[in-house]
């Protein structure tokens, strides 16, 4: 079943959802074809929601290939470790091979759940899962850009409120350079901040727009709780890193069952790198 063309509020899918669930008890087999359907929009939903593949550049791995890209030598280069940590390599090398790990979530749900077809309790969990999975990534993809970014690129405010000086200021950085700045990343609370500004009444119908994309000076505002409260993350229209994916987006259903419950792994394995830590700039916000 194409899960990511089924709409989740139509009887057909409701049907078919529900005659997976009650299968899934009887056999093995049953259990791995509704992990099978449940992977389809947990992708989806991370695919909505997620907002690294608009700083960083997907690269689908294929089978056996490493992921080795270019840089410049006196850069240095930036990853995400297994830990989930930042990780740097010092400038000499004319390239670099960015480590993949796996991301995961493991969902338990009750048997009766499967038993009596509760979809709206599996969509749940669903939602769940996919919401925990994203927000790992994106905050891995943060965590790197924000270590990335070099000391002469930050803009340093005290006060503890983000001021329109201080990002403009930050924006300034790239447009120096000759770059348009096309994402600006930080977290509601600092959103909200900006909203209370003396602005024109132009930019103040675009910061007041609905949705998730918001804007300012003609770049777009990513709000997401994955940021630091106390940084705003500067990204130009230019690449500054990849994201190697290893794996897609897999569910598995456990092994080991218990008495009263059951589960699926859902995992990918998946990668993030800066290269080009030289046009990026961030502001930081102290008390």
């Amino acid at each position: 079943m194409d899960t990511k063309k089924a709409k989740t509020d139509s009887q057909e899918f409701m049907e078919k959802m529900g005659k997976l669930m009650s299968q899934a008890l009887e056999t093995p087999e049953g259990m791995r074809a509704l992990a099978a359907a449940i992977a389809a929009p947990i992708e989806s939903n991370i695919a909505r929601k997620e907002i690294t593949s608009l700083l960083l550049t997907k690269h689908n791995l294929p089978k056996g290939e490493r992921a080795v890209y270019q840089k410049r030598p006196r850069l240095k280069a930036y990853f995400i470790s297994k830990d989930g940590e930042a990780r740097e390599q010092e400038v000499g090398k004319d390239e670099i091979e960015i480590p993949t790990h796996r991301v995961h979530s493991a969902p338990m749900v009750d048997v009766s759940i499967l038993k009596h077809g509760n979809i709206g309790a599996l969509t749940d969990i669903q939602t769940a899962s996919s919401d925990e999975i994203r927000k790992e990534i994106d905050k891995r993809t943060l965590t790197v850009i924000s270590a990335a970014v070099p000391a002469e690129n930050v803009v340093t405010i005290s006060g503890g409120v983000l001021t329109e000086d201080g990002l403009n200021d930050a924006i300034s950085i790239l447009e120096d350079k000759e770059l348009t700045v096309k994402y600006i990343v930080l977290r509601g609370k600092r959103f909200n901040e900006m909203r209370a500004w003396d602005l024109d009444p132009v930019t103040q119908l675009e910061l007041r727009q609905k949705g998730i994309i918001k804007v300012y000076g003609g770049a777009n505002i990513l709000l997401t709780s994955a940021a630091d409260v106390n940084e705003i993350l500067i990204v130009p229209d230019e690449e500054i890193g990849k994201m190697p994916v290893r794996e897609p987006l897999t569910a598995e259903a456990i092994d080991k069952k218990l008495k009263f419950k059951t589960g699926w792994l859902i995992w990918s394995e998946l990668g993030m790198g800066v290269t080009r830590p030289d046009i990026v700039a961030k502001v930081v916000i102290q008390p």
